[in-house]
């Protein structure tokens, strides 16, 4: 992009990020973890240097999250254990973690403490909070300091382990006991309204003041987000608080004479000092190392599930200020809003990805269409084009545009997903745009107009709006295929309630009238869990019949075999297991990516970016194929024939000059040979043969023999 490799291209975006470290490998340095709350996943990065790769490998080895997560060593044992939420508070988890793996053990589940009446209970953290859990009073275990369940006082839970550490019914170092019923004596209800000087040293009880909300701040809903660390060096633990009304962090300085003690008596509205942190929606902050210099930087991103009004924007929603102090007195300062996300494809919100060769090289370029980027005409989508400039089999995608067909400038849409089909019947792939106007969900068709094997010509101002069904509402997802084999493109539409509908084509091919004949495609009935099914048919396994894939809001990827008729219910197939936690909102698309002639996988999600992921299935043998031919290893890494498999037109592009034939998987010629030149589009009609397998033989003076097999599946 822009003349820039980036290095972590397919880890997939970030929105709500939260940032931990802890040692994912043995090389001595933590890496990253980081998790996303719009998309309950976890992405992990290796450290490398002054920087981090994307190392997705380890991604299954952390259980599932929720909310909120902390990384901190709570039993000494120089291993980071996780804190998460739960609806019953807070669950931690011990890391038992060896050399080769990451793994933890469920050691609380919900997590108690010492209520201030000397009674067992859960120890509470709101689900939209996150909270600070650091070693407060240096007594060498760590604490938790969150916020009552009114969201306006701070409460601290004291940790004594080490002052009693055979506390009967407490696991060791979980050893936790409320200390009255506020901490840092101060309240607060909205934006910046900090009253201090209540006393929280009364036994039992708090005296209150009245907090007097900020007229300017608009109150959404509880949230706070908690950093606790000295930011003046005078030895005092400081707080960094953001609150979900506000758009700042605030800074409250600690008065107290020891950390025991905290007595906030003031704060800062703006922090750092310099290009103070402001977002449109709830900041929380993080402090780790982020460059690999042994001091702690800080980074800011918003703590939220959702782009509330769609104000913020989520290609660069991660603020990294490097200290260029001490650990013991920071001096924080902005270098990039992009970080990690500079070094990925990141659209912002919802990618959905499109394969197709667009330039008419033979190898598959990419279209992204996303949710939307607020400009200066309105919250807009659009169309980013990469054109793959490497080969068939190694490619090489580079930005052209990030307004394809120039979309955004020219349409008010949201939620754009590109796909494409052939629509009119002619050969050619069209354009298929669905998207959300102020009209509500609809679809568009932009027909190719350039000539098979050619570069596509699609031109904005000849789209033609689809009539849809009158249950086509945002967030279904069709695809178009010829389900009953009568030639014409028929509807299969993920619907946002999890259930699949099959719209048969009771029209023509160039005008299409959809019928619905079932409402449970496949026996995929409604699943609110599973909504939004995106939907890709294609041979993953080499075996000449088509498999469906389906990829869900959830994040749920499943694979089925297609059924003999279309009221057969779908078998389900195993070969997704090995896809660890790709996140939420998922939209995929598939073509062979490696010239190893099975379909690999884009999948895109709710956090903006892509996810590439390797079809390594076994391919399936067929009795007396490579026999009888001996396919050279190199025509099977370097394909000179596609697509493939084909409804009906191959085009070839040969190596060298020759003589090309099409050959059943008997040997005999079922297409007389015709003349090709190297490196040359020609293309072949296989319309009047019927669906099977065959062979492209390439024969030339000077050159051996080559073959490429051919699945014709119409």
């Amino acid at each position: 992009m822009n003349g820039r490799s980036l290095p972590n291209a397919w880890a997939g975006g970030l929105n709500a990020a939260q940032f931990q470290t802890m040692h994912l490998n043995d090389d001595g340095r933590e890496d990253l973890v980081v998790f996303d709350r719009t998309s309950n996943k976890i992405s992990t990065f290796l450290a490398d240097g002054m920087s981090w790769r994307y190392a997705p490998e380890y991604e299954a080895q952390f259980p599932a999250v929720l909310n909120w997560m902390v990384l901190i060593d709570y039993d000494g044992d120089g291993r980071k254990d996780l804190f998460t939420h739960v609806p019953q508070g807070v669950k931690v988890l011990k890391n038992v973690s060896t050399s080769d793996r990451v793994s933890w053990q469920v050691v609380a589940d919900p997590l108690l403490h010492e209520g201030l009446s000397s009674s067992k209970l859960n120890l509470y953290v709101s689900a939209t909070d996150i909270p600070a859990i650091v070693d407060f009073d240096d007594d060498g275990d760590i604490d938790i300091i969150a916020f009552d369940i009114t969201g306006n006082y701070a409460v601290y839970f004291q940790n004594l382990s080490k002052n009693r550490p055979n506390a009967a019914n407490t696991t060791p170092g979980l050893d936790f006991k409320r200390t009255g019923q506020c901490w840092g004596n101060f309240v607060k209800e909205y934006c910046d309204d900090f009253v201090f000087g209540v006393d929280c040293s009364v036994p039992n009880g708090r005296v209150a003041a009245t907090a007097k909300a900020n007229s300017r701040a608009k109150v959404l809903h509880a949230g706070n987000a908690v950093t606790i660390l000295d930011t003046d060096g005078d030895g005092k633990k400081d707080l960094l608080f953001g609150h979900v009304s506000c758009t700042n962090i605030a800074r409250l300085r600690n008065a107290g004479t020891n950390n025991e003690k905290a007595n906030f008596v003031s704060f800062d509205a703006k922090f750092p000092a310099q290009n103070a942190i402001n977002f449109n929606i709830f900041p929380a902050t993080y402090v780790e190392d982020f460059d690999g210099d042994g001091i702690k930087d800080l980074v800011a991103a918003p703590n939220t599930y959702n782009n509330e009004g769609a104000l913020m924007d989520f290609r660069a929603s991660n603020w990294f200020f490097k200290n260029v102090g001490t650990n013991e007195k920071p001096n924080f300062q902005l270098v990039q809003k992009d970080f990690l996300q500079a070094d990925m494809i990141d659209l912002g919100e919802n990618a959905a990805p499109a394969l197709a060769d667009l330039d008419g090289d033979g190898d598959m370029d990419l279209l992204v269409g996303n949710g939307g980027i607020r400009t200066d005409k309105g919250y807009r989508a659009g169309i980013w084009y990469f054109e793959n400039k490497g080969t068939v089999g190694s490619p090489a995608f580079e930005l052209v545009t990030n307004d394809y067909l120039k979309l955004s400038e020219t349409l008010l849409l949201t939620d754009i997903i590109p796909s494409f089909a052939d629509m009119d019947g002619n050969g050619t792939l069209d354009l298929v745009i669905t998207a959300t106007s102020a009209k509500g969900a609809e679809i568009r068709v932009i027909y190719n107009k350039a000539s098979r094997g050619a570069a596509a010509q699609y031109i904005l101002a000849d789209a033609r709006l689809l009539p849809v069904p009158d249950r086509f509402t945002p967030g279904d997802l069709p695809v178009f295929y010829d389900v009953d084999k009568d030639g014409k493109p028929d509807l299969l539409l993920g619907k946002a309630s999890g259930n699949i509908e099959y719209h048969r084509n009771t029209g023509t091919v160039t005008s299409p009238v959809f019928q619905v004949q079932t409402t449970e495609f496949g026996g995929i009935k409604i699943n609110l869990l599973a909504r939004s099914p995106s939907i890709v048919i294609a041979d993953f396994d080499a075996d000449q019949k088509p498999e469906l894939l389906t990829t869900t809001r959830d994040g749920t990827v499943k694979l089925y075999r297609w059924p003999d008729s279309p009221t057969q219910a779908l078998t389900p197939l195993a070969g997704v297991e090995g896809i660890p936690m790709p996140g939420g909102g998922l939209i995929a698309t598939a073509a062979d990516l490696d010239g190893d002639q099975l379909p690999d996988l884009i999948m895109g999600s709710l956090t903006g970016g892509l996810r590439y992921v390797k079809n390594t299935t076994e391919k399936a043998v067929i009795t007396g194929v490579t026999p009888v031919f001996g396919i050279s290893e190199e025509d099977v890494i370097h394909p000179w024939a596609y697509p493939n498999p084909t409804e009906r037109y191959i085009n070839i592009r040969p190596p060298y000059d020759g003589v090309a034939e099409i050959l059943s998987t008997g040997g005999q010629r079922v297409r007389p040979g015709q003349p090709v030149k190297a490196e040359e589009q020609t293309t072949f009609d296989l319309g009047a043969l019927p669906d099977g397998i065959y062979f492209i033989r390439l024969t030339s003076e000077g050159h051996s023999t080559r073959l490429q097999k051919v699945v014709l599946w119409k």
